[in-house]
C-alpha cells in the first residue's frame, strides 16, 4: 500500500501555557566558598517492546486495544483476523499513589495467532508472530482457562506455548489467562496455574478479562501493566508521549474495511479477502470531506458475488459501516467508495501477497 503522510495520534495531548506576568528568575553569581550546586539526576524511565502472542481467537487484539485505550486492531469472532504485527504504544507516568516510581513506555506488538498454515499467507502470519516474539523485551502469552492442568505430553500438551518458549530463551514471559469471567469456580484456576508453573518459570501469572477492561478497571489489566512495566529495561522513550501507533492511516482504514467484510460474510470469504487503498484525497478545506477509494480483493468469482450481494446491497452495507468506523478513527468526515476485484489464488502467491501489502518473508 502507498505510505500515508502521518500516523494516527492521540488527540488528548495538552498544551502548556506560561502564566502572564510571571516574574523572571535571576540567579545570583556564586560566592567564594559556596559549594557547587549538584544537578538533579533526570528521572529514570523504562521502555521496551512487548509481544502479545498466543493461539488464534484467545483475545490478543481485544487485549491490546484495552491496554492502550484505543481501537487499534480490528476484532471479529473469526480466528486469524489479525494478519500482521501491529504496534501500539502506551506511555504511563510515574504515580506514587499506585506505587509506580518510574514512568514507562510500553511498545506493544499485536500478532497473528500461531496456527498450522494452509497457504503462504498463513506462513506469513506465523513468521510475523514469531519475529515479534523474537524481537521483544517481554512476551505476554495469552491463553484461555483450561478444564485441566497442562502437561508436557499427551492431550494436555500446549504446543503453541512450547513454540513461544523456545523463541523466548531467557527473556521474561508473562502468562495472561483471559476470559476468566467464564469460570464459575475461580478456584479451578489454581491447579491449572500449578501445572503451568511446572512447565516454565514464568515471570508472573495474571488472570484477566480483556473484553471488559481498561486501565483503572478491575479486569486485571492494571496488574498486567504493572508486571510488564517492572520487567522493561531502563531507557529513554522511543515515541512521543501522545503517539499511539506507527501504522499509517491508510493501513488502519483498510483494516476497517476488511473487518466489515469479515463481519458481513460467511464460510471461506473472510479468509480470502484483502483490502488495498487506491486513492486518498485530502480536502482543500476543513469543512470538506476526505475521499477514499478502496478495493476488496477475493480469490473466487463466487466470493466476489457474495461480497457484492444482490443488487450491490452487501457491498453498500459494508461501505457504510466501514465509513463510520474510519470517521470515528480519524475524527473527520469522509466519502468511501468500494470496488470488488477477483485476484485468483492471491493467498498462495508470494508476488501477489507482496502486491497486496503482505511483505515477502524468506
Amino acid at each position: 500500500m502507498p505510505p500515508a503522510k502521518k500516523s494516527a495520534r492521540s488527540k488528548l495531548a495538552s498544551s502548556h501555557h506560561r502564566a502572564k506576568g510571571a516574574a523572571a528568575r535571576v540567579n545570583s553569581p556564586p560566592r567564594p566558598g559556596d559549594a557547587p550546586k549538584r544537578k538533579k539526576d533526570p528521572p529514570k524511565t523504562r521502555c521496551g517492546t512487548v509481544a502479545i502472542v498466543g493461539r488464534p481467537n484467545v483475545g490478543k487484539s481485544t487485549l491490546i486495544n484495552a491496554l492502550i485505550g484505543f481501537r487499534l486492531s480490528i476484532v471479529t469472532p473469526k480466528p486469524q483476523t489479525t494478519r500482521e504485527r501491529i504496534l501500539g504504544v502506551l506511555t504511563r507516568a510515574a504515580d506514587a499513589k499506585a506505587e509506580r516510581e518510574e514512568a514507562a513506555q510500553l511498545v506493544f506488538l499485536d500478532t497473528p495467532g500461531l496456527h498450522a498454515p494452509k497457504n503462504k499467507l498463513g506462513t506469513h502470519m506465523n513468521v510475523e508472530a514469531e519475529e515479534a516474539a523474537h524481537d521483544a523485551d517481554v512476551i505476554v502469552y495469552v491463553t484461555e482457562p483450561r478444564s485441566a492442568p497442562p502437561s508436557e505430553s499427551g492431550r494436555g500438551r500446549d504446543e503453541t506455548l512450547e513454540r513461544v518458549l523456545s523463541i523466548a530463551g531467557d527473556r521474561p514471559v508473562i502468562l495472561a489467562i483471559n476470559k476468566i469471567d467464564r469460570l464459575k469456580d475461580k478456584g479451578a484456576l489454581i491447579p491449572v496455574l500449578e501445572g503451568y508453573a511446572k512447565l516454565h518459570a514464568f515471570a508472573s501469572f495474571v488472570p484477566i478479562v480483556a473484553a471488559k477492561g481498561g486501565e483503572g478497571s478491575s479486569s486485571g489489566l492494571d496488574r498486567l501493566l504493572d508486571e510488564i512495566g517492572r520487567l522493561l529495561p531502563e531507557g529513554p522513550f522511543l515515541f512521543p508521549d501522545d503517539e499511539l501507533t506507527d501504522r499509517p492511516e491508510r493501513f488502519l482504514a483498510a483494516e476497517c474495511v476488511r473487518e466489515q467484510v469479515i463481519l458481513q460474510t460467511r464460510d471461506e470469504v473472510p479468509y480470502a479477502v484483502a483490502v488495498t487503498i487506491d486513492e486518498w484525497e485530502e480536502p482543500a478545506s476543513a469543512k470538506a470531506v476526505t475521499r477514499i477509494e478502496a478495493t476488496v480483493h477475493v480469490e473466487k468469482e463466487a466470493q466476489r458475488k457474495i461480497v457484492i450481494g444482490s443488487g450491490g446491497e452487501r457491498v453498500k452495507s459494508i461501505g457504510i459501516a466501514a465509513r463510520r468506523a474510519i470517521e470515528a478513527l480519524l475524527g473527520r468526515r469522509l466519502n468511501l467508495q468500494l470496488h470488488v476485484r477477483l485476484e485468483e489464488s492471491w493467498s498462495s502467491d508470494e508476488r501477489k501477497l507482496a502486491e497486496l501489502g503482505y511483505e515477502r518473508k524468506e
